[in-house]
């Protein structure tokens, strides 16, 4: 490959404020998924007042023959029943009668029975018997839940700084480009392309709009043609870049990591071996290995510039 990189850009010079949505806690999120490790050591007792959470029986009276029961159940404070009785029960004793005015009309309401819903305190040994790695304590197990938050959110925020970044690192970088290279990763993705199809009993110059559809978002061939060399300009200047990138870190392609790709393709696909080989070469896989490169490193940037804007 002739082409090369002449002065590649910094992607940390890269400014992503307004592009870039940093991390943001989600305090509510956080205390559910603590609520959810109590749940199996949560007991009911017999009590004499309510509290949210309770599991109370009342005697309903009204002129109201939805509220006219001699025995109800449901949880106080759930939403589940009707939420101005729900409330109203919150603080009463057993034996207690009180009265309310709701829509329908006056219902009042006598505590019969009432079950204390009893939360215990998060301990170490609760969070010991998730056995999760090198999370033994509650702090641990709190910070382990916010890193979990931090990567789901990193990677749903990704898309948009990712592109960006991408097309400022190309147009701020100086390329030397030629026409053959750009059209060798035509090919390749073609070649691939055509394996696959083969492979699934179609010839790919011959599919038609039904045969693409679900599969490649064109309706012939020839979309398809100008779909790859549309795209082929932009993944080659990332491969280029991924080479730099390689050149500082000592990255290079081995086959032994091919093998294993090739490996993990074979049992998702459920293709032969033979197959596998076939639609993902190792000249295809060496090139989209220092492109996989770049992508990965400028990720490391967005990464960065996400957990610095923490809040």
């Amino acid at each position: 490959m002739r082409s090369r990189v002449l002065t590649l850009a910094d992607p940390r010079a890269v400014d992503l404020a307004g592009i870039l949505q940093p991390f943001a806690l989600d305090q509510k999120k956080l205390d559910r998924e603590l609520q959810r490790l109590l749940n199996p050591y949560i007991r009911w007792e017999k009590g004499t007042t309510v509290s949210s959470g309770d599991v109370v029986v009342c005697k309903l009276s009204s002129p109201c023959p939805r509220f006219q029961r001699d025995q109800v159940q449901f949880v106080a404070g759930s939403g589940m029943f009707q939420r101005d009785l729900e409330a109203l029960c919150i603080g009463m004793s057993v034996g207690e009668t009180r009265e309310t005015t709701l829509q329908e009309g006056a219902v009042s309401v006598t505590l019969m029975k009432v079950t204390n819903k009893i939360v215990p305190a998060l301990t170490d040994e609760m969070v010991e018997k998730l056995e999760l790695p090198e999370v033994h304590t509650v702090e641990e197990y709190r910070a382990y839940l916010m890193e979990q938050q931090r990567e789901e959110q990193f990677w749903n925020v990704l898309y948009e700084p990712q592109h960006y970044l991408i097309d400022q690192m190309i147009a701020q970088s100086e390329f030397v480009l030629y026409q053959e290279d750009w059209q060798h990763v035509v090919d390749l993705r073609l070649e691939r392309l055509r394996a696959i199809s083969r492979h699934e009993g179609m010839v790919l110059e011959e599919m038609t709009p039904e045969q693409f559809e679900g599969r490649i978002p064109v309706k012939s061939y020839f979309e398809l043609v100008a779909m790859e060399q549309a795209s082929a300009w932009k993944t080659l200047c990332m491969h280029l870049i991924g080479r730099c990138f390689a050149q500082e870190t000592g990255f290079a392609p081995r086959e032994a990591e091919y093998e294993k790709q090739l490996q993990e393709e074979q049992k998702a696909w459920g293709y032969t071996e033979e197959a596998v080989r076939e639609i993902n070469t190792y000249s295809s896989y060496e090139f989209f290995a220092y492109y996989n490169l770049a992508l990965q490193t400028l990720n490391g940037v967005i990464r960065e510039q996400f957990n610095q804007g923490a809040c």
